[in-house]
């Protein structure tokens, strides 16, 4: 008998219409998603906690330190497995904080839905079979968070959400999905490989780090006003392999000097930061002024929650040297 937990975080999937229309997340509780569920499985047993019931556009960091805390919770228990409802909108960042967070063996599965319990072709109830049939599975285990949809599996790093109203919601430009879910069963393509994990005395997070997305012609006196607000951290998406402004890169170097970590990923979703061009705002003049360039092929949202954990970590006197280990 598999021990499974749903932690209901609320979002489309637990959403109702209004009578004026509009949908409104969070509206349904675990134990209510599940009521007309069938699941098919004699050696499950499933139960349902209400963490907290809200739309993802809500969710803070306060609440990743609650969803982290009602997970653990739920690991000393000793259960086989978790699957998470939550919102679609920032899953992919929920899913990733908490792969930085926790270090089990445990699975971890998230999930959610595209359409609401009363839209022709609700997707939210295949897509909780099925991250129950991925957190039952002994070949998920170690596989670090894992994000459950369509059918698809994914790692939390590198999922993202791809299509704002489709059912094939999400994606991973990189590597694509971990594994694929079809007839009650789960095949894994690869194994994931999870990094080394951070470790905390608390967990104080700050909101103040910043993700910039370059363009053309970008104006570094938001770069300027950030610094001056008392920002704690930078992550810049950079153009092509990792590329700024020129003047942007004068602006940089000046936040680097007072003292705060700067990250550089792409805008790009395939590719990465490569060190190939020498022209000033290059990544390779970046990096000789004090840029930290990310190699794990981070979104820039991801590279903002790590560095965020990063700043209230144990590591973080050594940021620029220990990023690309974790």
């Amino acid at each position: 008998m598999k021990k499974i937990v749903l932690l209901n975080l609320g979002g489309t999937i637990t959403s109702v219409r209004t009578q004026t229309g509009g949908l409104q997340s969070g509206s349904m509780t675990g134990a209510e998603l599940l009521a007309d569920i069938d699941l098919q499985r004699d050696d499950l047993d499933l139960e349902v906690v209400d963490v907290k019931s809200i739309p993802s556009n809500e969710m803070t960091l306060a609440d990743m330190v609650d969803i982290y805390q009602a997970i653990n919770q739920q690991l000393d228990r000793g259960v086989d497995g978790l699957v998470l409802t939550h919102g679609t909108d920032t899953m992919e960042e929920t899913s990733y904080f908490m792969d930085l967070l926790l270090d089990t063996p445990v699975p971890v599965v998230f999930t959610g839905s595209q359409r609401s319990i009363l839209d022709l072709g609700f997707d939210g109830h295949a897509n909780i079979r099925d991250a129950i049939l991925t957190a039952c599975d002994p070949a998920s285990r170690g596989q670090g968070v894992l994000l459950v949809f369509n059918q698809e599996v994914f790692t939390a790093q590198g999922v993202v959400k791809s299509n704002s109203v489709a059912i094939q919601g999400f994606s991973d430009p990189q590597r694509g999905p971990l594994g694929l879910t079809y007839g009650g069963r789960l095949h894994y393509l690869r194994q994931a490989c999870p990094r080394k994990k951070l470790s905390f005395d608390s967990l104080a997070f700050d909101n103040q780090v910043y993700l910039i997305k370059m363009t053309l012609d970008f104006n570094p006196k938001l770069i300027e006003a950030l610094v001056a607000t008392g920002c704690q951290g930078i992550v810049i998406e950079g153009l092509g392999v990792g590329s700024v402004p020129p003047a942007v890169q004068d602006q940089i170097q000046v936040a680097i000097e007072q003292g705060l970590p700067v990250v550089l990923t792409t805008r790009a979703s395939q590719g990465g930061v490569h060190r190939v061009y020498e022209s000033k705002g290059a990544a390779i003049k970046l990096e000789q002024v004090g840029v930290i360039l990310d190699q794990n092929y981070l979104t820039g949202p991801e590279a903002r929650l790590k560095l965020i954990a990063f700043l209230a970590s144990r590591e973080k006197g050594s940021i620029s040297e220990l990023w690309n280990q974790y």
